[in-house]
């Protein structure tokens, strides 16, 4: 159970945290290689970025918890989003970038260990919610300078679990 409501509430570290585990299992990038929404960084290449924004909670509220007949939101739909970005000066780039993205796209399917991967602790990744609905709503490719950048998006709706409010 969560110490508090702060660390349930932080739909934002908790889900890019858990996606930085095993999107660096994925493609087989050194955990220096991903980078989170608030992470203090240096360029590195090639790098994974990774982004959610809650959009709002999800209508009807829920009971609270197992131990609890209050009424709260535990459903949050939101955007999440992930930046594959490689060196665009190198010559074998197109190769390592197409290849990065599509092991990217490859951990975000339905029925992959993603979000209920283990850590190397064997502890949950993403151990406050569920993520109950997610679909790729598009990619974005462009050439900056000397980067690389896709950008490939998702719709995804989370529930915490009913076991995970404090009381």
């Amino acid at each position: 159970m969560p110490t508090d409501l702060t660390t349930l509430l932080d739909f934002e570290t908790n889900v890019e945290t858990a996606a930085k585990i095993f999107l660096s299992t994925a493609t087989g990038l050194q955990a220096s290689s991903l980078y989170a929404t608030l992470d203090q960084d240096n360029l590195v290449l090639p790098r994974i970025s990774v982004s959610f924004e809650s959009s709002g909670a999800i209508d009807p509220v829920d009971v609270k918890s197992i131990s609890s007949d209050q009424l709260e939101y535990r459903k949050y739909s939101g955007n999440f989003s992930i930046q594959v970005v490689s060196d665009a000066s190198r010559d074998d780039t197109q190769a390592e970038h197409r290849t990065l993205r599509a092991q990217v796209r490859a951990a975000m399917l339905l029925n992959a260990e993603n979000w209920t991967a283990t850590d190397e602790l064997e502890q949950d990744v993403l151990p406050y919610y569920d993520i109950n609905y997610m679909r790729p709503v598009g990619t974005e490719y462009v050439i900056e300078g000397d980067l690389a950048i896709s950008s490939l998006s998702y719709e995804m709706n989370l529930t915490i679990r009913n076991d995970q409010f404090p009381d």
